[in-house]
């Protein structure tokens, strides 16, 4: 076997893939490095079972490649994930369109992959995939002359990848503290192996490959997250080929993996930032997919779980970060749509941005609910660490994300109900508080059945009061006709928003100017409190701290006590309220 036909290179590489799929358990295991967030092989299953699933064999080597390098771009995730797609762009790049592959052909492609991959990344570290990737070149390069046998040379150069990858424990002084190699080298060395047994005939079927399971596991040990919080990417259709997306966010994070194709780039990044990264990239090109993970809370999860229950609740429910941090609170974040553009709430875009792009767009912002699948691997995932899960969802009147949070719960709850679901009835901060109380209860010790029962007295004892300051976005939200909206504006009619005990939207009270609105709502509050007792309250605000803190001040002095807390609204909110909206919910005795 001196040479290899493009259709054995296909099968090689296929079976590279899903080798390394095979292996993603033990690779999540051992991932300490940059970051130990225990991912590194279900990031590697994404891009090779994109690979598998999205590339086909075309009419020669190159078509071929250049199939398996976009499928790669499509399907990459995690910092390892995005260099083996931009090893592939390089394969594609370096491969003749020959139907007959030699030593040399092979030797060239494996060269540019080498080199891509480097380029890929902006600080380099040898000790990790790009080192065995390297040697796996010069053990081509060497002892190509010393093997006429195709696969015979790839035997060869393989052992030295293996030997690589154990030498990557003294190479980095986090591997040799956690007395394990590198995930991501381990990750290219099981995809060689694979390479060459396709290549010799031993293929690996489909139907032996174990579906994914998002759930990241570290070894014992102590490990750092490092200084940046969400591990970030985004798929993008760059208005330049030639756009240097990495000096772009250099100032606003590490890990930086840039990924090019033939029409989309992968960009991955850790921050405290993603939303000044996507607003930076909105000007670079039409942004196709985002993502971004939490790496504090999965740390903590993992090395630091504090209850044997998890709260799980969507990001429309309006509570301070630092509270959902220390109470290891699960978000399903809702998607924002603007025009043809997709954003993460609360993640990817902030208000202040969401408003700017409605009007540079001259489109009404609108939101998604989560798809079913995304909420079953969060609930698979987490019950791998939890022995119960309680889901707090936005009114099921105002959105389905409450069937979704329900359907898929149902194939966990077969056997034993461990998955339970409210409709708090409510959203914002009156949804947060009643999440809020729920972590209080987990906090001092409650049972699931108790905590459940508090939530459900709360619900009826909760309501919110939003004050308006525009009807221009009820009016474009379509919850006040265009004729309708007209007349009340030009009266100045300032209504006081609220929901039933249903959970769907009413009119409350009615103002005709700002502080008139403050006033009922105050008034209201005040003889309230007189009357049943207000036990917690909170207060949000769209997009004016200042107006938020206002507010809260005013109630303080109504009611003699101090809000639970102050937040700034998810921009699901923001989008039905407009700029300068307050609101405050509250829990009666």
């Amino acid at each position: 076997m001196e040479t290899i036909t493009y259709n054995e290179l296909y099968i090689g590489l296929i079976n590279g893939a899903r080798e390394v799929m095979n292996n993603r358990l033990f690779l999540n295991d051992i991932n300490v490095f940059p970051v130990a967030d225990g991912d590194t092989g279900s990031n590697l299953f994404s891009t090779m079972h994109s690979i598998v699933h999205r590339s086909e064999l075309k009419e020669d080597t190159k078509t071929t490649l250049e199939a398996i390098a976009d499928s790669a771009i499509v399907g990459a995730r995690g910092n390892s994930g995005l260099i083996f797609a931009q090893y592939f762009q390089g394969l594609s790049e370096g491969i003749t369109d020959e139907d007959v592959i030699t030593k040399e052909s092979f030797t060239s492609a494996i060269k540019a992959g080498m080199e891509y991959a480097y380029r890929a990344v902006e600080n380099p570290v040898e000790g990790t995939m790009l080192t065995t990737m390297a040697v796996f070149y010069e053990a081509l390069t060497k002892e190509g002359a010393s093997h006429e046998a195709f696969d015979q040379l790839l035997e060869s150069a393989f052992e030295k990848v293996d030997q690589a990858v154990e030498h990557t424990t003294e190479q980095l002084k986090v591997l040799k503290k956690s007395a394990v190699v590198d995930s991501g080298a381990k990750g290219f060395a099981y995809f060689v192996r694979g390479l060459v047994d396709g290549i010799q005939g031993k293929v690996i079927s489909e139907e032996t490959v174990e579906p994914l399971e998002t759930i990241p596991t570290i070894s014992e040990g102590e490990h750092e997250i490092g200084k940046y919080r969400y591990c970030t990417e985004a798929l993008i259709e760059p208005n330049s080929a030639d756009a240097d997306l990495k000096n772009l966010l250099s100032d606003i994070g590490d890990s930086i993996v840039q990924v090019k194709g033939k029409s989309k780039t992968r960009l991955h990044i850790h921050t405290n930032n993603p939303a000044e990264m996507f607003d930076r990239l909105s000007d670079q090109g039409k942004i196709i997919e985002q993502k971004v993970d939490d790496m504090v809370r999965q740390y903590d999860r993992i090395h630091n779980r504090k209850y044997e229950t998890v709260i799980v609740t969507d990001s429309i429910a309006d509570l301070p970060e630092e509270m959902l941090d220390d109470a290891q609170v699960h978000v399903v974040n809702i998607s924002l749509l603007v025009g043809e553009e997709t954003y993460i709430d609360k993640l990817t875009i902030t208000n202040e941005k969401l408003f700017e792009l409605a009007k540079n767009k001259q489109v009404h912002p609108t939101s998604s609910q989560p798809t079913t699948k995304t909420v079953e691997d969060a609930y698979r995932y987490l019950l791998s660490y939890y022995d119960n899960v309680i889901v707090f969802s936005v009114a099921k009147a105002l959105s389905g994300t409450y069937n979704v949070f329900t359907k898929a719960a149902e194939p966990f709850n077969k056997e034993k109900e461990t998955i339970q679901v409210i409709d708090t009835k409510q959203n914002s901060v009156a949804e947060g508080l009643i999440v809020w109380q729920a972590i209080q209860n987990l906090k001092a010790g409650k049972s699931v059945d108790d905590i459940m029962s508090d939530a459900r007295q709360a619900i009826s004892d909760s309501k919110i009061l939003v004050k308006i300051n525009t009807l221009d976005n009820m009016i474009a939200s379509g919850r006040l006709s265009v004729r309708a909206g007209g007349i009340a504006k030009k009266v100045g009619l300032k209504p006081i928003v609220s929901l039933d005990e249903k959970g769907e939207g009413e009119v409350f009270k009615i103002a005709f100017h700002p502080e008139k609105a403050k006033k009922k709502i105050l008034k209201h509050l005040k003889a309230l409190n007189e009357d049943k007792g207000i036990k917690h309250y909170a207060v949000t605000y769209v997009d004016d701290i200042k107006l938020g803190n206002a507010f809260a001040d005013e109630l303080r002095a109504t009611l003699g006590k101090e809000p639970e807390y102050i937040t700034e609204s998810s921009g699901v909110i923001a989008v039905g309220a407009g700029k300068g909206a307050v609101a405050v919910a509250y829990i009666t005795n």
